[in-house]
């Protein structure tokens, strides 16, 4: 059986393949973020967190909000496929599923979206009833020994938080990480069985993908430093990296 390319080979294909065409993929990824970036903000500044029916109308917007990311991240699986195909990648690269296949885009978002809206609103709501206790307790004259929060309802907050995003991790990035390139490679597929055949792709690999994913945080820390710049040659040297993992495994898999 052939053994799987290691997370330092597929980085090493990444960063080969990139080599000439980091001035398009980036200036693509930025298209990106002008496109998106003004409506997330809008929807922290203008709907924000502060009361229930904010979380409820935000986790509304987050929703539709994720129907219309997933297009730009279906794109970005186009484009990264085509850089580790060494073919050569465009602009309108990135608005390519709006045009095609934009119902199957639209099914399998649904149900990402779906997944990250249920995963993070537990920790929302407890969240709020946090806020609320803080300051409540803020009000009061609290001796040395006593803290400026309720303590069990934080632990509830903490777990909520964490767990959900294991599980949103887990489901988005593990299982149902392969869906938008094996769409590119089988399009006669729906996009149901594209979800399935994406968990069966995956099934002996799930704690590869996650160790790769992992490997890049000290990077994504470094972009965090920079502001966000770093995030820009990041971002494309990461979803290469991916691109070739998924050939990897296609390649390799029965």
């Amino acid at each position: 059986m052939n053994q799987y390319l290691s997370s330092v080979s597929l980085k090493s294909l990444a960063r080969g393949q990139l080599l000439g065409k980091y001035g398009t993929v980036v200036g693509i990824y930025l298209i990106q973020i002008l496109c998106t970036a003004p409506i997330s903000l809008a929807i922290a500044l203008l709907i924000g967190t502060n009361t229930l029916l904010n979380i409820f109308l935000y986790t509304i917007a987050q929703f539709l909000f994720g129907l219309l990311t997933g297009y730009f991240l279906a794109g970005q699986c186009y484009i990264s496929l085509k850089v580790a195909c060494l073919q050569p990648p465009a602009v309108s690269d990135l608005f390519y599923f709006f045009r095609e296949d934009a119902s199957k885009v639209l099914y399998i978002q649904v149900i990402l979206s779906a997944i990250s809206t249920l995963c993070s609103l537990p920790s929302l709501i407890s969240g709020h009833y946090v806020n609320l206790s803080m300051m409540e307790l803020a009000s009061k004259a609290l001796t040395a020994y006593e803290l400026p929060v309720n303590a069990p309802l934080f632990l509830f907050y903490t777990i909520m938080y964490v767990t959900g995003n294991v599980i949103n991790i887990y489901i988005r990035y593990i299982l149902f990480s392969q869906a938008f390139y094996l769409m590119l490679d089988f399009p006669d597929y729906s996009a149901s069985q594209l979800l399935k055949m994406s968990i069966q792709l995956i099934q002996g690999s799930r704690a590869r993908l996650f160790y790769l994913i992992l490997s890049f945080v000290p990077l994504l820390l470094l972009s965090v430093l920079s502001c966000g710049i770093a995030q820009l040659w990041i971002q494309p040297y990461m979803q290469t990296t991916y691109a070739n993992f998924y050939l990897d495994l296609i390649k390799k898999k029965n």
